[in-house]
């Protein structure tokens, strides 16, 4: 049976507020779905969702076959990792203690090593032995990405982990998200740059308070790519 995380009329809390409004989204193993929209729309919610990290819940969530539900590390367990906008590293581990900490064996036979983590952030290998909070913050970035893909997990979701980064950096992060596919990861991507999101998606859905309005293939999304900057543009 092909792998699949699957979303189910998702509605999502924090308190009294509803940010989520039935969100229903399949995105397959070896896949990129990118979640496009302007800012406070609801792309990290889903995100946040699906580790559990909002404060209630309507709907539901599969993964290969099984309700994803309970705890975060429960849910990274089954196999979902984030890696958050926000770059949270072990600031006072090294670079590759930061690594060491994060492998974990997959169920498909095709882990990422270090030395592959290595090969696609080359400036990674040249910090090894240096406390992670010293990096700059495009390091940094490389740094989450890389141990998330460390962790070995069946889908990956990225927020906007290009936010602010010089472009050798941008072609890395592009570069790595490809590994992923090539090694069966379904990959979800929010991501404000509209050309990284063209180079590596599979499928684009754009959202709009809460609610995704509008889906393009990558064969549509390649051939009206005047509409989806449309809708990704403040008037």
């Amino acid at each position: 049976m092909t792998g699949m995380l699957r979303y189910e009329n998702l509605s999502a809390f924090y308190g009294a507020s509803q940010i989520l409004h039935g969100i229903n989204l399949e995105v397959p193993e070896a896949s990129v779905v990118c979640l496009l929209g302007l800012n406070g729309m609801g792309k990290t919610t889903t995100l946040r969702a699906t580790m559990g990290l909002v404060d209630r819940l309507e709907g539901r969530i599969h993964l290969n076959g099984k309700e994803l539900q309970g705890p975060t590390y429960r849910r990274s367990q089954m196999g979902v990792t984030l890696v958050p906008e926000d770059r949270k590293v072990f600031a006072n581990l090294t670079v590759e203690e930061n690594l060491e900490v994060a492998r974990r064996k997959s169920e498909r036979g095709q882990d990422f090593t270090i030395a592959e983590a290595v090969a696609i952030f080359p400036r990674l290998g040249e910090r090894m032995s240096q406390k992670a909070g010293t990096l700059s913050g495009g390091e940094q970035q490389m740094l989450v990405v890389a141990r998330a893909m460390l962790a070995n997990p069946s889908y990956m979701m990225l927020d906007e982990p290009t936010e602010g980064l010089a472009p050798s950096y941008v072609s890395a992060i592009a570069e790595s998200i490809g590994e992923a596919r090539k090694r069966g990861i379904g990959v979800i991507l929010v991501e404000q740059s509209l050309p990284l999101a063209l180079a590596v998606g599979d499928a684009f859905h754009v959202i709009e308070n809460g609610q995704i309005v509008r889906s393009f293939s990558r064969e549509e999304a390649l051939v009206d790519t005047s509409a989806l900057e449309r809708m990704l543009t403040v008037e």
